[in-house]
Parts: structure tokens; sequence; C-alpha cells
């Protein structure tokens, strides 16, 4: 019979996530030769790596690893990430009761779903790993549906789960989507179990199409005033995965995600190229749970980008616009920020120039949209 009690490593011991750099350095039969003092900044403690790799009794690492790393970085991080939550029972319960109500989202609050350091080394591991939208000392924020588009995932995070399950006792009378359905496994990635089942069977993307930055436009948890912090800009930016985009073809999830990557990428190096990387940030927590796609803050003024990627500029604009008036308005300061931009794939039309100009003049909101050419830059 299936106990997750069995499923426990030590959440105190820093650094599980590394693991993930020594497996896109390393055949599978390597990594553990390398736990600890053979590369820079990589000290990770043997019985923790393990068991978050699942390594058997005889010490051999599965497979699995070396078919993730066959698919490269990106999905190394995404099996790295749930490997770490499925070694322990305490990081199964607290991403099932840290769900949000938008699909694969959720929050990990200290002293709530986790305790003190615990929780500050899971939450750094998810930021690391790179599925952290918000992070802070008393909570982290999460998207997990870049998981739901990573091409072959599914087959490796299958085959790593019935390896966990059988280290928690798994008998093998039920399938393994009954087990896993059984002991709420979906609700890890907040998810309905018919949309976590249609993935890891096969491949596809979920049935409901989230909107882009549907945790935006759908949650409606509301933090305490005393929650917030104010804002502060933070310049750098973690350059994010790209790879072949279009704007000339209706787009899945994967391409728009592609996609805004490559335009956030490449808009963060024009702008740094202006104004100095000491002057330009991207992701920047506005202090209220959400992050501005690009800030551009020097002695003289303050803007805020919002990126989008639709295939109109009137969708782009619909989207932006809440968006960037929350991240700059939301505390009822006015001189918070100087320019609001809107970067689509897509030129303006003049119906929308003219659209934003009466915004301009009417209500005085200094809002603007930028075409982004993606494909000449």
């Amino acid at each position: 019979m299936t106990n997750l009690s069995k499923l426990n490593v030590s959440l105190t011991k820093h650094g599980a996530h590394k693991i993930a750099l020594l497996l896109a350095k390393y055949d599978k039969d390597e990594v553990l030769n390398h736990l600890w003092g053979t590369d820079e900044g990589i000290n990770i403690e043997s019985a923790q790596a393990h068991k978050n790799l699942s390594v058997t009794a005889a010490g051999k690492v599965p497979d699995v690893w070396n078919k993730a790393r066959e698919q490269g970085e990106e999905t190394i991080n995404a099996l790295v990430l749930i490997a770490i939550i499925f070694s322990h029972n305490a990081l199964i319960r607290a991403m099932q009761n840290g769900a949000g109500i938008v699909p694969l989202t959720g929050t990990i609050i200290r002293g709530k779903q986790l305790d003190e350091k615990a929780y500050t080394n899971f939450a750094h591991t998810i930021e690391q790993l790179g599925f952290s939208t918000e992070h802070s000392k008393n909570h982290v924020n999460y998207d997990l549906s870049k998981l739901f588009k990573i091409t072959g995932l599914n087959g490796l995070v299958a085959e790593l789960l019935q390896l966990k399950l059988k280290t928690a006792g798994w008998d093998q009378k039920n399938s393994l989507q009954d087990e896993l359905i059984a002991n709420d496994f979906h609700k890890v990635f907040a998810v309905s179990k018919e949309r976590f089942l249609e993935w890891l069977t096969t491949g596809g993307l979920p049935a409901e199409k989230l909107i882009e930055d549907a945790s935006f436009f759908l949650a409606t948890d509301e933090l305490p005033a005393s929650k917030f912090k104010p804002f502060k800009f933070s310049a750098g930016h973690n350059k994010k995965k790209t790879g072949k985009v279009t704007v000339t073809a209706p787009k899945s999830d994967g391409t728009a995600s592609l996609l805004h990557n490559e335009m956030q990428n490449k808009l963060y190096s024009e702008l740094v190229a202006t104004h100095g990387e000491k002057s330009v940030g991207t992701e920047v927590p506005t202090g209220h749970g959400t992050s501005i796609d690009v800030v551009v803050k020097t002695d003289k003024f303050c803007r805020f980008f919002e990126i989008k990627t639709e295939q109109s500029a009137k969708a782009c604009i619909r989207q932006a616009i809440p968006q960037l008036l929350e991240y700059a308005y939301w505390d009822c300061e006015a001189d918070k920020v100087d320019e609001l931009i809107i970067v689509g794939p897509v030129q303006a039309t003049p119906e929308a120039e003219s659209y934003l100009e009466f915004l301009r003049n009417t209500f005085s909101i200094p809002i603007s949209y930028k075409f982004y050419d993606i494909n000449a830059a």
C-alpha cells in the first residue's frame, strides 16, 4: 500500500537544485562522483542526491535522467523540480495546499505550507529552476504552465513518478494513472484530474487553453495591505529559453512563450545599449505579488514595458492596459512611473494609435505602443 510518509529527504540542506547543473554536464553514471568539491559552487549531500534522483539500492542512477539530458536544460530543470517535490511528503502536501485558483499556479507561504528553513530552501529551488513569478522572504508565487509545453516531458514524469511511488510502497495493483490520482498528485500541479491525465498519457496540452498572463487576469486572492511592499527597482535579466518563433501563423501556447522570451531578451539588450545595465531590469516585482516584464529607471524617468504576443495590436493593447495600470497606480501614486509602454509583435493600426492618443490626451494616461519586429531584430 502506498504510504507517502516513506518519501522523505532533508529539507534543511541547501543546494538540492544544483543537481540540475551536474546533469547538464555529466552522464547520469558520472553525476554522483561530482556531488561535492569537484565543481565550483556545488556541494550536495549524498543522501539528498540519492533520494532526489531515485538512485537504486545498488547505486544505479535511473535511465530517466539520461533521457532528460538528451532533451536539454529546460527538461532537466523541470524534471529536477518534480523529483525534489516528490521526494518528500511535506513538499507534496505543500504544493497541494498551495495550489491557486488559476490552473498551474500557486503560492507557498512561510509558516503556512512550510516552516522556516524548509521554506527558504524550497522557495529558492523554485526560483533557481525557473518557475517562480514572485519570491520574497515570506512567500513564493510559482507558475508551472511551461511544464506542459516541454515536448516529451510527460513520459519522463510518468517514469519518475513510478519510481517515487515504488519507494512509497506502491503494490502496483492499480495502474500508474489510477495510483497518481488516488494520491492527488494532480493537485501538486494545480490541474484537474482530466487535464493531468491527458498530458501525462498523450503529451498534449491541457484541454483548457490559458490566456497569456492568466494568473493576473483570473486570480482573485488579495493579500492584505500589510503584506505589500513599496515598488523597488532592481536591474538585471535572466536570459530565457528561445527557439524558432513566428508571428504569421496561429500560435500554440509554447510558441507564444518562446516569442515572449525572445522579445524580452532582445528588448532588454536594446534598452541596456541605450541606458546601461544599471538602469534596466526584467521581471521586476511590483510589491503586490506581480512583476513587470521590463523596467527602465534612470535619474530622469521610469518606464514600464509590458510584452504581449497576440496577432493584433488591439489584442495586445486590450490585455496589457489593465496590467500596466495596476502595476503603476494600485498604490494610488501618480508619480511612480512616467511612461507605460505596450510592446507587441505586430504594427499598430491607425485606429489603435488614435485610441492610445485619446487615452493620453483625455485622461492623461502616459501610455503608448511599441512595435517590436522580432523577425528583423
